[in-house]
């Protein structure tokens, strides 16, 4: 259902005038970090479905993405600690991929500011759940654009040594912003 939401607003960008653009899925890039009280963190990588950057003038106006959350990777680990964390991030204390391949991200407003860079609203659904959550887009060279942003990962009813769900946790916190960091090539 929302592959065909991101279809039809890109269609409708079309029709007003507005140059969508796909991206390309093989080299752009998403990055993830995660910490624990402890200060410890993990990070890793997540792949591109799809998607697609709006634009007009050479400005970003908009952009639909979709997020294979199958793809989850660990790299911060290596061997079986790494496929233990992967696994644990893909089961349905934390994802639940099996039941919500995919996370989507529709943008809903842009404004341009400073250097070269767009502060955008979007529509962010995880696990069927959908919050806005604020992202910042900076061209990066012809075609190019990177973006950075945090989400709250309770919002979305990932529980696991979540403060948002449990007290007492002690050092068995796990944070629950998460940040993002994207390239994209388009």
């Amino acid at each position: 259902m929302k592959t065909i939401y991101l279809t039809l607003i890109t269609a409708l960008g079309l029709s007003l005038g507005i140059n969508a653009q796909d991206i390309n899925t093989s080299e752009s890039s998403l990055k993830w970090y995660g910490g624990d009280v402890t200060g410890k963190e993990h990070y890793g990588a997540l792949t591109f479905k799809s998607g697609s950057i709006n634009t007009s003038n050479g400005k970003l106006t908009g952009g639909a993405f979709e997020i294979d959350m199958s793809s989850i990777d660990v790299q911060d680990l290596e061997g079986e600690w790494a496929e233990k964390l992967e696994g644990h991030l893909k089961a349905d204390d934390f994802f639940g991929v099996d039941n919500f391949a995919s996370a989507y991200l529709v943008l809903t407003s842009v404004k341009e500011s400073a250097n070269g860079s767009f502060a955008a609203t979007g529509d962010l659904t995880i696990r069927g759940i959908t919050n806005p959550v604020d992202v910042t887009f900076t061209a990066a060279g012809s075609n190019k654009m990177t973006a950075e942003m945090t989400f709250d990962r309770s919002k979305y009813d990932v529980k696991f040594r979540s403060g948002a769900f449990f007290s007492d946790l002690g050092d068995k916190l796990i944070l629950d912003d998460i940040k993002v960091e994207v390239s994209l090539v388009y």
